[in-house]
């Protein structure tokens, strides 16, 4: 049966501005209220976090990220490219080959990027290959003038601009958001009514809207002073489920608060899916999920998870083992995590002084969950280690 979202494929060499492009696109997208998902579907350590935070820190928590393509996270990915619930952006990266062909079988259309057109012949063919829909085949220059040439089904021009201190604005950049958004133009009432039909969790909240007493996010960024509120709203003997685009703080702070209760969030490539299980123990080495351990000269135990494979199936994640704290630290969360593994280790840790959620953009963390004489939910707190 044929895919009920598009996904479109952002292709192209190296160091042609597409995880910029991709970027900038949601940003663009989500300003209109389109709902989609960006999905980084290539290993090489980019993230929001690269056009959010400061550079030298970007730079070290791509380093960190990045990881090497394998068959098996080629066919985890397209799969769940596959079973889409929302309509995907898919950053491709820079190589044709084996793992993006994989990829591309599960897309339905694609955007094309090059500094020269003569680069884009092997993903030109790529999409022919796959019968996707060449929504765009443009030219990408760092310095160089916006154009614009409407040829038909196919978006073609040149993209200035594409580079975290410029901007990319103007009639090739507009033109290509109408054309994406025509495309994902689907009510993001209808998705959610559709979508909350899926879950029989009766607290379900929608973290791009008003949730009482806070104002819409719409337009605007969740903040840590939000969360104090935010719990204080909620019943505390109900499981509770979340639904739309929030901080992975946000997701683990609900997730704790509502434990051992049942919590369920909404993933755009697993639809409602619930934190998996961890263990507490002092023997914590998997295959699947690692764990690095600094101490903080202000007396946090730093956890940086990261993921070998560059992938974790939610079901292989229930009951691996994770490193217990000491008696009376808190701990901060750290490393490149879907959701649900950000909930499944704020409620596995909910038994420590406090548990922090590590904020990239910033270098703090945001304090989650708080025992007797730690910080408040939603405080602050400066990290100290490199």
């Amino acid at each position: 049966m044929a895919p009920l979202f598009p996904a479109v494929l952002i292709g192209g060499p190296p160091h042609a501005g597409k995880s910029t492009l991709v970027y900038r696109l949601s940003q663009a997208l989500r300003e209109r209220g389109s709902a989609h998902y960006a999905l980084r579907a290539t290993p090489d350590g980019e993230g929001g976090w690269s056009y959010e935070a400061p550079p030298a820190r970007a730079a070290d928590l791509r380093r960190r990220a990045q990881g090497a393509w394998t068959p098996e996270l080629a066919r985890s990915l397209a799969r769940d490219i596959a079973a889409r619930h929302l309509p995907l952006l898919v950053d491709a990266g820079g190589m044709v080959s084996p793992e993006t062909e994989a990829i591309a079988a599960s897309c339905t259309h694609a955007v094309l990027l090059a500094p020269q057109p003569e680069a884009l012949a092997p993903w030109r063919l790529l999409v022919e290959r796959h019968g996707l829909v060449l929504l765009a085949d443009l030219i990408s220059s760092l310095a160089g003038v916006s154009t614009s040439i409407n040829a038909g089904a196919t978006l073609r021009g040149t993209i200035a601009g594409l580079a975290t201190e410029l901007s990319s604005d103007g009639p090739c950049f507009d033109a290509l958001v109408e054309r994406v958004a025509a495309l994902f133009a689907y009510s993001p009432d209808e998705l959610y009514r559709a979508h909350l039909a899926l879950t029989e969790i009766d607290v379900v909240l929608h973290l791009e809207r008003s949730i009482y007493p806070l104002q819409s996010r719409a337009g605007a960024s969740w903040q840590p002073a939000d969360l104090a509120p935010l719990l204080a709203s909620l019943p505390t003997d109900e499981p509770l489920a979340a639904y739309g685009v929030g901080p992975a703080w946000v997701y683990a702070a609900l997730a704790a608060f509502c434990a051992p209760r049942r919590f369920a969030l909404f993933d755009v490539r697993h639809g409602w899916v619930s934190p998996p299980r961890l263990e507490l123990t002092t023997d914590s080495a998997s295959g699947l999920l690692r764990c690095a351990q600094r101490m903080d000269t202000g007396g946090v135990a730093q956890l940086a998870f990261s993921l070998p494979a560059g992938y974790l199936e939610r079901a292989a994640a229930e009951g691996l083992a994770i490193p217990a704290p000491q008696p009376g630290m808190g701990v901060v969360l750290d490393g490149k995590l879907p959701n649900w593994l950000w909930a499944g280790l704020a409620r596995a840790y909910r038994g420590a002084a406090w548990v922090g959620v590590y904020r990239p953009q910033a270098g703090d963390a945001v304090v989650v969950r708080t025992g007797e004489g730690g910080p408040p939910v939603g405080d602050l707190v400066s990290l100290n280690s490199p």
